[in-house]
């Protein structure tokens, strides 16, 4: 999970920043077009130029080395070049890494962002705000994009690939249960199938779900409403006395020490388990995750994948006629010390709409985007496609109602780690549930006031 930024890097950031960039307008190229080419590359500029993506994603998770050539195609006279942040792909050592980048004189152009790392770099003014180039382009941002992206107002980046939650079920496990795939389904229904899928005992025991420590799960309830489904409201204050945290802190501790159709916490952290091995090597029935575990389910080279994945909506709130998820972009956007701006937003405009359906390998926040298309390339392209139930998957990707979802605040990270003792002391036994949703409200709230 994402850990909570070196303020003394985006300090100097900021500091460099507002020196080298101005009000974030500077350098060269820095107008909007003049003419409407944002999506087309049909009139190519006099001399080419060359721009850089700085991210965290390799090829193998984004594949740049299929889609960038299919944008220079089209755009011969913009080359682009991918500048990884991290030969492992971790998002946190590529922040780390951009932060000083940006206090620098390296060449940045494209950035693309993490779910809870945009705002706060929008805020020190590394992105360019994109209003002139999308009013030149001549679309509205409403009608093209499934989630707002605006920070203090102005719109600094476009989405990219867009998680949405589910449960992935093993489905050799339920035909042998007699459970057939839930298409509409509550929480409740949840555990009463974890009890049924549980089986044995000991090392080799099969439990009916895998819940990890990440503070997305002890949140997941939450994450079933239409609104206000993270540890901060809209309006970026503390959650936390929702009753359906509570709940969901009540159920993740049945499930796990009354139930015992979960795995125990303690082994979870002890054992450092990791929910792939978990699920894929059958010691899990389910296992609730976000929707990068689409490709997946048809096997990779490390952990190949021996049956069936079947996948079903987030669980119900009791009251809920839909089912929802949050939706977690991620950014993509200009620099604001780039020399090519409008190259590298043709390059964001173009990836954020029909680029990312030519990778194939992650859903879109681009309102036009085919799902049932999308799906269909993702799955023909995993490894064994045979082992992804491609009915579920479908029905549970057009079924999902995307929950509201404002850019995450600078400190919504922040808040969520701060999160994660209080409520590892109540499932653990050493702390009742009433203060542990007490002790979790100030300390967010703490966050949240230390951040205004």
């Amino acid at each position: 999970m994402k850990k909570k930024l070196s303020t003394t890097v985006v300090g100097l950031s900021l500091a460099l920043l507002v020196s080298a960039c101005g009000s974030g307008n500077g350098g060269t190229n820095s107008a909007a077009p003049e003419s409407n080419q944002g999506n087309k590359g049909t009139e190519p500029a006099a001399e080419q130029v060359t721009v850089k993506i700085s991210t965290w994603q390799t090829d193998a998770k984004a594949k740049w080395s299929t889609i960038i050539p299919e944008f220079e195609k089209s755009h011969p006279n913009i080359k682009v070049e991918l500048d990884l942040l991290n030969e492992k792909g971790d998002s946190i050592a590529s922040m780390q890494k951009l932060d000083l980048m940006a206090a620098s004189d390296d060449q940045l152009d494209i950035i693309e962002l993490p779910y809870t790392n945009y705002s706060q770099r929008a805020d020190i003014g590394l992105l360019e705000p994109l209003e002139s180039y999308i009013e030149k382009d001549g679309y509205k941002y409403e009608d093209e994009y499934l989630v707002d992206t605006k920070v203090n107002g102005k719109i600094y980046a476009l989405p990219s690939s867009m998680q949405r939650w589910f449960v992935l079920l093993n489905k050799e496990m339920l035909d042998e249960a007699g459970l057939p795939v839930p298409t509409d389904w509550t929480w409740s229904d949840f555990e009463e199938y974890a009890q049924k899928l549980t089986q044995g005992e000991g090392a080799t025991k099969r439990y009916g779900a895998y819940l990890h420590n990440w503070p997305d799960y002890f949140q997941l309830q939450l994450m079933s409403k239409p609104a206000d489904n993270t540890y901060l409201k809209a309006d970026g204050t503390s959650n936390a006395t929702d009753p359906i945290l509570k709940a969901n802190l009540e159920m993740m501790k049945k499930m796990m020490y009354e139930d015992k159709s979960a795995n125990m916490y303690e082994d979870i952290i002890s054992q450092k388990l990791a929910y792939r091995n978990q699920y894929f090597n059958k010691l899990a029935a389910m296992l609730p995750m976000g929707d990068w575990m689409v490709a997946e389910s048809g096997g990779t080279d490390t952990i190949p994948a021996t049956f069936v994945t079947a996948f079903a909506p987030l669980p119900k709130l009791d009251g809920e006629s839909k089912h929802y998820s949050p939706v977690q972009p991620t950014y993509m956007g200009v620099s604001s010390k780039s020399k090519n701006k409008q190259a590298a937003y043709e390059f964001v405009r173009w990836y954020t709409s029909e680029g990312l359906e030519i990778g194939g390998r992650v859903f879109s926040g681009w309102a036009k985007s085919d799902t049932n298309k999308l799906v269909d390339t993702i799955v023909n392209g995993s490894k064994d496609p045979s082992k992804i139930d491609l009915e579920s998957l479908k029905y549970t990707m057009t079924t999902t109602v995307p929950g509201n979802a404002p850019v995450p605040e600078k400190y919504a990270d922040e808040a969520k780690n701060s999160v994660i003792p209080e409520a590892e002391l109540y499932i653990l036994n050493k702390q009742d549930i009433d203060t542990t949703i007490s002790n979790i409200d100030k300390k967010i709230s703490d966050v949240v006031k230390n951040n205004q």
